[in-house]
C-alpha cells in the first residue's frame, strides 16, 4: 500500500455555480496534499465552470452535453479516468465542505481497515450543524435504509468509527480498483439509493462499508434537488425507494410501501407546496 496513494476528488456539478466554488475553496486547504480534483459537469448552464482555472490549476473538467444525473454522470466520468494512476476516488457533493483535516483522517482510516473498503466522513447539516450522517442502517425487516445520528447534536460522542451497513453518496472514499470491479453504479437507481445498492454489491464480496467519525464534512442538504422541500426531491425519492424494495425481492413490504405511499402522495404534495410557499 502506498504511504499517501493519490486520490482524485470527483465532484458533480449541475448548475451548481453558487456553490460549487466554495467546495472547491475547502479542497484547497486540506492538509492531505496527494489529491487532484475532476469536476464532472452535467451540462450546467449557469457558468459553473467559468474561471475555476482561477482558483486552482489543480482542477481537471469532464463535460458533459446533458444532465445524466448521479450515477451515469459518474459512472461516464469512471470510464474517461479509467486509464488514469488514481489509488482512491472521493465522490462529493458540490454543496458540500470539507475541513482541513477530512482526507487525512479518511486516510488514517484506510490504513486501519484496509483498502478494499468504503469510506465516508460524519457529514453535517450546514443549514443547522446538526448530524445529518453518521453512518447508515438497513431494516433487517422492511430493507430500507436509514442515516444514524440524523439532528442530533454534532458533539454527541457516541458515534464513533464502525463499520456501517452503507455509505452516503454525498461523501463516499473508494478505490478504483473497486469501482472498476464493480462496474460503478447501478444506472436503474440514478437519484436515491444508488449509494446504497452499490455498497450492498460490494458487501457481498467481502467489502466493508466503515464510517469515519472524526473525519468531517458540511452539507447543504438537498440543494441540487431545489432544498429540503422539492417536488423533485420527493419524486425521486419514492420511486427510488419502491425500486429498491422490489429488487430486494420483499415483495409484502413492497406492496405495502406502494399502496401506503399512493395514499399518502396528494398529502405529502400538499405540504411541500406549502413549505415551498412559506419559505
Amino acid at each position: 500500500m502506498k504511504k499517501y496513494p493519490l486520490i482524485n476528488i470527483l465532484i458533480l456539478n449541475w448548475n451548481g455555480k453558487k456553490v460549487l466554488n466554495n467546495c472547491l475553496k475547502s479542497i484547497l486547504t486540506s492538509s492531505y496534499k496527494n489529491y487532484k480534483i475532476t469536476v464532472i459537469d452535467n451540462g450546467s448552464s449557469d457558468d459553473s465552470l467559468k474561471d475555476l482555472n482561477k482558483i486552482s490549476n489543480k482542477i481537471n473538467i469532464i463535460k458533459i452535453d446533458k444532465n445524466l444525473g448521479y450515477s451515469k454522470g459518474y459512472n461516464y466520468a469512471f470510464k474517461k479516468l479509467k486509464n488514469d494512476n488514481d489509488d482512491y476516488y472521493f465522490l462529493l457533493n458540490n454543496d458540500t465542505i470539507i475541513y482541513k483535516d477530512t482526507l487525512e483522517r479518511l486516510h488514517v482510516s484506510i490504513n486501519q481497515f484496509g483498502s478494499n473498503n468504503i469510506f465516508s466522513p460524519k457529514i453535517l447539516n450546514s443549514n443547522n450543524n446538526l448530524i445529518w450522517y453518521a453512518g447508515g442502517r438497513q431494516s433487517p425487516f422492511t430493507k430500507l435504509t436509514y442515516h444514524i445520528g440524523l439532528n442530533s447534536d454534532e458533539k454527541r460522542t457516541e458515534y464513533k468509527t464502525a463499520t456501517t451497513d452503507f455509505v452516503s453518496g454525498c461523501a463516499m472514499l473508494i478505490s478504483k480498483s473497486l469501482v472498476d470491479s464493480l462496474n460503478g453504479f447501478n444506472e436503474s437507481f440514478n437519484f436515491y439509493y444508488e449509494d446504497v445498492e452499490l455498497c450492498l454489491r460490494a458487501k457481498n464480496n467481502n467489502t466493508k462499508c466503515i464510517f469515519v467519525h472524526d473525519s468531517i464534512i458540511s452539507h447543504k442538504i438537498s440543494s441540487s434537488m431545489g432544498g429540503r422541500f422539492s417536488i423533485l426531491k420527493l419524486y425521486y425519492k419514492l420511486v427510488s425507494s419502491i425500486k429498491f424494495l422490489y429488487l430486494s425481492n420483499n415483495f409484502f413490504v413492497f406492496i405495502l410501501y406502494f399502496l401506503i405511499n399512493i395514499i399518502l402522495l396528494p398529502i405529502r404534495l400538499l405540504f411541500t407546496l406549502i413549505k415551498l410557499i412559506i419559505s
